[in-house]
């Protein structure tokens, strides 16, 4: 069933260090939204843990992604246009985003909640990582790097775009933008 609603959701998903924030708002300044970026929805003890290189349990991550999709339904009630950078790295997880679409019907992935794939290699991501750390720019540690492309999970049937994160930041803006307007 289609939504009613006029608002739309794009998330930037992938591992740290793919560049969902960056790519995120720039794409929410480009068409006028609101971005928003999950790691500000992290509590304090979900920070320290990655900080110190404890990956998060579901029961960590739960709450955490229903008040991401509380935050993206309001949104899409008020017909805003949002952009979310969020690593949703299950499929599982990116359901509980779908749901924002308050017409979203569980496993059938239609919905005004759309998925982009930053896609990276493992080595250029390593060294963005490092980077970000030396810099102090970021609470994750490089070593959860390999635990997050473990769980990484796409199934191509859910529709998510995936485009190549090693490319120069404007020309992933615009090929993410014919995609989603």
């Amino acid at each position: 069933m289609a939504s009613d609603y006029k608002g739309k959701a794009v998330v930037f998903m992938g591992v740290s260090g793919a560049g969902k924030s960056t790519i995120g708002e720039m794409l929410g300044r480009a068409v006028h939204g609101r971005f928003l970026d999950a790691d500000d929805y992290h509590s304090e003890p979900n920070k320290e843990k990655m900080k110190n290189g404890i990956p998060l349990s579901e029961e960590d991550r739960v709450p955490w992604l229903e008040a991401l999709r509380n935050t993206l339904r309001r949104g899409l009630v008020d017909n805003e246009t949002l952009v979310l950078a969020c690593s949703a790295l299950q499929k599982r997880y990116r359901e509980i985003l779908r749901s924002a679409d308050p017409n979203y019907e569980p496993g059938s992935y239609a919905s005004i909640v759309k998925f982009v794939l930053l896609d990276v290699g493992a080595e250029v991501l390593a060294a963005r990582l490092v980077k970000r750390a030396a810099e102090g720019k970021h609470f994750m540690p490089a070593k959860l790097l390999q635990t997050q492309l473990d769980l990484l999970q796409i199934d191509e049937a859910e529709g998510i775009l995936k485009v190549d994160a090693t490319m120069d930041p404007d020309t992933i803006l615009k090929t993410i933008q014919t995609y989603v307007i």
